[in-house]
């Protein structure tokens, strides 16, 4: 099962990495007047930093344990167009999310979580922004995930429609956010179908050296876990930005339910310090 997840999420990296490779396009503000604007370089709704199911690639090595998290994949804009006066963005985005446990003479790969998403973005002002689409999710537990944990693996999959507002307010282009995930296909929590989720970014602050700093907030409060929360505190660097791209090295502080599916009514608390690229 897993074997043929990877081929098909290897398909879908191929195609938006591909096409990432095309020359971009930058729309103008009012695409509809222009028709369809392919492969935007701008983004219309911001990359959410300190979320921890985000589209990018990155290492994040826990302080306090020997447990390592590591996410491939990344976000591509496909289309845009104008409706109803209004920009509107496409584009389909995959990761598979890995967890593992180092030992002195082996890395022993704990659970693999894969994301696909078609993410529908809408600029309604200048500072506002909506985003919506549709997104699978599906969490596995490895071999060596059974042996490490010593649990057996459950059927965890969603089908979901994710519906936020992004909203800038704050300095240096800092943002607010919030809304819900609605998990219209839900197992094993059948009939539990929401996960609300808000959060801040500070946006960049210079620094020397064409470095700049951030600090992001994200908070997750889902119905599955008994309306626990997810919380995730992050302070970084920012550098070779050129927005949406860049790299960052940066500190998260995350408590609360697990992000795993696999491990969903357990609780973790970690301190990781990693680096990610967002594409």
């Amino acid at each position: 099962m897993i074997r043929r997840l990877l081929r098909f999420h290897a398909f879908v990296l191929s195609i938006a990495f591909a096409s990432s490779l095309q020359p971009a396009v930058a729309g103008p503000p009012d695409s509809s007047a222009s028709g369809v604007v392919w492969f935007p370089a701008r983004a219309l709704f911001p990359h959410l930093a300190a979320d921890g199911t985000g589209q990018h690639l990155s290492l994040n090595k826990d302080l306090q344990t020997r447990q390592i998290f590591g996410s491939i994949g990344g976000l591509q804009r496909l289309a845009e167009t104008g409706l109803a006066g209004f920009p509107v963005q496409v584009g389909i985005a995959a990761t598979v999310n890995g967890s593992f446990i180092k030992t002195p003479s082996v890395l022993n790969v704990v659970t693999v979580d894969f994301f696909v998403n078609v993410p529908v973005d809408v600029r309604i002002s200048d500072r506002l922004s909506l985003r919506t689409g549709w997104g699978h999710y599906s969490a596995h537990l490895a071999d060596d995930g059974v042996e490490a944990v010593g649990r057996h693996s459950i059927n965890y999959a969603k089908d979901y429609i994710p519906l936020l507002a992004a909203l800038s307010v704050l300095p240096n282009e800092g943002f607010l956010y919030g809304g819900a995930r609605i998990d219209y296909f839900t197992i094993p929590a059948r009939g539990k179908h929401l996960i609300l989720q808000a959060g801040a970014e500070t946006g960049s602050i210079p620094l020397a050296g064409g470095l700049a700093a951030y600090g992001a907030v994200d908070l997750r409060c889902r119905q599955e876990a008994a309306w626990g929360t997810t919380q995730s505190y992050q302070l970084g660097l920012r550098l070779l930005s050129q927005a949406p791209r860049g790299i960052r090295l940066a500190y998260t502080h995350r408590t609360g339910i697990e992000e795993r599916g696999q491990f969903y009514d357990q609780r973790l608390t970690c301190n990781l310090v990693g680096i990610f690229l967002d594409f």
